[in-house]
């Protein structure tokens, strides 16, 4: 999915005549400007409109030139899901199960799914934080510290699986079965660098089985159409700001 950058440089270079060959060369720098700028545009959009799906949007959009002075910038599929959107009540179990999936004795697939609930505010959805602020809660009324890493007696970090609690709350969809905080578990890892990754997560299993009819079904998310709306952005900029900055030169 992407937006095509295409300004004809020669056709508007060429009306300057002996000048035509500079103005070309300083249209196609424009443009190349031009894309980036779009690029930044796209990426400074999502940071004020998404949360926990931004991180997703960002690292799958890029921007390069495919032939000379024809320049894209394009969404990876990988983050389609936020450009085009969700319908409503689409099931997410075949995608879900799409890659990485086991096959159980009973022939269904399924995969477990983890939810992280250690990243930073501004990669979760108030949602997300709300839990968030209820972990840290219980976690605080059980002696058990949530960011501050955990160390043995003899002052070297505890690695591997810590703690797994069961916090209920709410079911989080009306065919759900478990509490929305049942199975908090804490990790810590070391990292290549030798430092000490502390991790809480909680993990749901997804089944094309005959016990998840009716569950993994999508309330909707709407269509972002960053890329749309970057073009009427970049028009407006190509025509506003940066060819009347090349031509004031000539």
């Amino acid at each position: 999915m992407s937006l095509k950058i295409n300004i004809n440089a020669a056709q508007i270079a060429a009306q300057f005549k002996e000048l035509a060959i500079e103005v070309e060369q300083d249209l196609k720098k424009g443009v190349a400007n031009l894309a980036a700028v779009t690029h930044a545009k796209v990426t400074e959009m999502a940071s004020q409109e998404l949360h926990s799906s931004k991180k997703n949007l960002t690292d799958n959009l890029g921007f390069e030139e495919v032939t000379e002075g024809v320049w894209v910038v394009s969404i990876d599929e990988k983050a389609f899901w936020i450009e085009e959107g969700i319908e409503a009540n689409k099931d997410m179990k075949p995608d879900l199960l799409k890659d990485g999936a086991k096959t159980s004795k009973s022939g269904h697939k399924y995969k477990v799914i983890p939810f992280e609930h250690s990243k930073g505010p501004s990669q979760l959805t108030p949602y997300a934080q709300n839990l968030v602020a209820r972990i840290k809660f219980n976690l605080k009324k059980e002696g058990i510290p949530f960011k501050k890493i955990e160390k043995n007696v003899d002052g070297s970090p505890r690695v591997g699986k810590l703690h797994s609690i069961d916090m209920g709350g709410e079911l989080p969809s009306p065919r759900a079965t478990t509490p929305v905080l049942n199975g908090v578990t804490i990790y810590q890892s070391l990292t290549k660098t030798g430092n000490v990754r502390r991790d809480i997560f909680t993990f749901r299993t997804v089944t094309e089985g005959p016990g998840s009819n009716g569950k993994w079904i999508h309330p909707g998310l709407e269509a972002k159409k960053f890329l749309d709306r970057a073009a009427d952005w970049a028009l407006k900029e190509w025509e506003q700001n940066i060819l009347p900055a090349i031509l004031s030169k000539y």
